[in-house]
């Protein structure tokens, strides 16, 4: 399974038909669960925040990174429990979410939640527009309470109106990447990201193309890329 571009949390709407929407109703909470050193649970929350019951079903997959893409595939080590569930309207629904394999713990294992709210074909609207919510939640199970800090090395480069964004993780924990804005030879900045970018997993790299506001030629020459990476400022001149 590939996704482009997997961000934690993110709900993707899918368009069944051409016509007025109609918006998914699922909420899940926490958007990342991390599972440390002796501990094997954890608790994930669905809520049905419509009017109308629900069917949710998740999935768990292996997570991966290869050519600049982040790779899914089925695992058996961790399970989410109940896979499926339905809702009534503003129900809550706990998920336990179980690392059953026994085996020890040698690297930080990476793992993806897929949360699916499932079609009431009986429900579909005759006009309009059924909406599917996905949400994607990263696991990450760590072998050591304190993880040495993440090395990252970050290039960038503008084409047009696209900037490209390179890095490689080169540590035994994951890089988060958020927070992306362009600075200019004049003292001004331009925000790109606002909020996440994306995940670089151990050893891995990654390459992001985002597109640059239409605001930021009337700034002046861009001088230099910074990105926060686990909440640290990395900086890189253009």
């Amino acid at each position: 399974m590939r996704l482009n571009r997997v961000l934690p949390a993110l709900a993707l709407a899918f368009a069944l038909a051409i016509g007025t929407a109609k918006a998914g109703s699922i909420h899940v909470m926490p958007t990342t669960i991390t599972l440390g050193p002796g501990k094997a649970t954890a608790v994930m929350t669905i809520t049905n925040e419509g009017d109308a019951p629900i069917r949710a079903q998740v999935r768990v997959f292996a997570w991966d990174q290869k050519d600049n893409e982040d790779r899914l595939t089925p695992t058996q080590k961790v399970v989410a429990s109940p896979p499926m569930a339905t809702l009534a309207p503003k129900q809550t629904q706990s998920i336990r979410i179980v690392r059953v394999d026994k085996s020890a713990i040698a690297a930080e294992e990476t793992y993806r939640l897929i949360v699916d709210e499932i079609p009431d074909a009986t429900r579909a609207p005759n006009v309009g527009v059924s909406v599917q919510m996905r949400y994607s939640v990263p696991v990450f199970v760590l072998p050591k309470a304190t993880m040495p800090p993440g090395a990252v090395t970050f290039a960038a480069q503008i084409a047009g109106s696209t900037l490209t964004l390179d890095a490689q993780n080169k540590s035994d924990a994951h890089m988060q990447a958020s927070e992306v804005a362009i600075e200019h030879a004049g003292g001004t900045s331009t925000p790109v990201v606002g909020g996440l970018l994306g995940y670089v997993l151990p050893g891995r790299s990654m390459r992001w193309s985002v597109p640059i506001p239409a605001n930021a030629a009337a700034k002046g020459r861009p001088t230099r890329v910074v990105a926060m990476f686990n909440g640290q400022p990395i900086a890189v001149d253009l």
